[in-house]
């Protein structure tokens, strides 16, 4: 995609409204910004956890090299982030580099899920687990400023926690991961459960405080090529779009279900603004529609072995070497990352989340949409 426009867009939020109460309202304006998340959202969680280590080509697209990110460069939070003016989110766990905390933190890492994790898990940290990294972290920050001004410039002040922003991206890997051993049956029968996990998570934030809240839905997980090579063996299993029907009819339900609880929890969390933010639709019509958008691949791996038309290989990871066959073998990058939706099989490009972030930012896919007072601008710096 040649972005070379600037693209623009919209609003101060209106975050609330619903279940009989008056809806809280406020200026898309915080003082800092709370994060909990998967690899969608992970800003250097999984690396600083000593996990895993990313290699170039990851981060080369605009950091010039790996940055924690899963991805050629920057996020749908770091454009969000932007959008607000300010400054990118820092990993929890990243204590090198002399990191800020002042306008927020990031305690999103990859492979988390919402339920707690299992043996068998790719991390062992959960949503759950990120709440109380979050607790920990507030406990701490406030027995640092009662010692003065020493520390103020790196953390929040108290207040931040009670005007911040409180977002979340999490749930893909509940749903993916139970493909591997459930039917789709069993897949969409756990959804509640996995919800009730969520709810429970963010009461614990409520009643500490969080007032702010905004909440990404999953997306098209069937359109992924990690899934795509694994269950779409079979044409019968795909969708018009040449995705994995279930993981796209589990990913639906799931949504339903988040946005009922999103809805729900308006009428009782009075004094808050609940964001329902719907990136699937935004997703999955940039995939229906690619070409439209400037890209030249909608379910390519940019960075994959394996050549057309997935380009992924689950031995093969992005940026690795290893012996195939008797062969060595390596996982590179395209040549334009412009080109692709996706960039390693499982995650989006840049140029895909920047695409995203804009659709976002028009308040069309939120609920509650936004109240257009203030524009914001999107400026793409490839």
């Amino acid at each position: 995609m040649r972005l070379s426009v600037v693209l623009l867009f919209v609003a101060l939020l209106c975050l609330g409204g619903g279940g009989g109460r008056v809806a809280a309202s406020t200026d898309f304006n915080f003082p800092a910004v709370f994060n909990f998340g998967d690899s969608n959202s992970d800003t250097g969680g999984r690396v600083a956890a000593g996990f895993e280590s990313i290699l170039p080509p990851y981060g080369s697209t605009f950091f010039g090299g790996p940055a924690g990110r899963f991805c050629d460069g920057r996020l749908i939070l770091d454009f969000l982030m932007e959008a607000l003016d300010m400054p990118l989110l820092n990993a929890y766990l990243d204590s090198l580099g002399t990191p800020s905390f002042r306008t927020g933190v990031n305690f999103a890492q990859a492979g988390c899920s919402i339920t707690p994790a299992k043996p068998t898990s790719v991390s062992p940290f959960s949503f759950g687990l990120q709440v109380k990294q979050f607790f920990a972290f507030k406990d701490k920050v406030t027995k640092l400023l009662s010692k003065g001004d020493l520390y103020g410039r790196y953390i929040p002040l108290e207040n931040y926690f009670s005007e911040g922003l409180y977002m979340f991206d999490i749930g893909q890997n509940d749903l993916a991961g139970e493909f591997y051993s459930k039917t789709e049956d069993q897949v969409i029968a756990s959804i509640p459960t996995i919800l009730l996990e969520f709810e429970t998570g963010l009461k614990k934030l409520y009643d500490q405080g969080a007032r702010k809240f905004w909440i990404h839905n999953t997306g098209p997980l069937g359109c992924l090529p990690q899934n795509i090579a694994l269950f779409g063996k079979d044409p019968s299993q795909l969708d018009e779009l040449q995705c994995v029907a279930k993981h796209n009819r589990a990913a639906k339900l799931f949504n339903l279900q988040l946005h009922a609880l999103c809805t729900k929890l308006r009428g009782e969390f009075a004094g808050a603004s609940i964001t329902y933010v719907d990136i699937h639709t935004i997703k999955y019509n940039l995939i229906a529609n690619y070409s439209r958008f400037g890209f030249e691949h909608a379910t390519q791996a940019c960075c994959g072995y394996g050549g057309p038309p997935l380009n992924y290989d689950g031995r093969v990871p992005c940026g690795q070497t290893v012996s195939l066959n008797g062969k060595s073998v390596t996982a590179n990058g395209c040549s334009d990352t412009t080109e692709f939706v996706n960039w390693d099989g499982i995650h989006y490009t840049e140029a895909a989340n920047f695409h995203i972030t804009s659709h976002i930012l028009t308040g069309k896919y939120s609920d509650p949409p936004f109240v257009e007072k203030m524009p914001f601008v999107i400026k793409p710096r490839f």
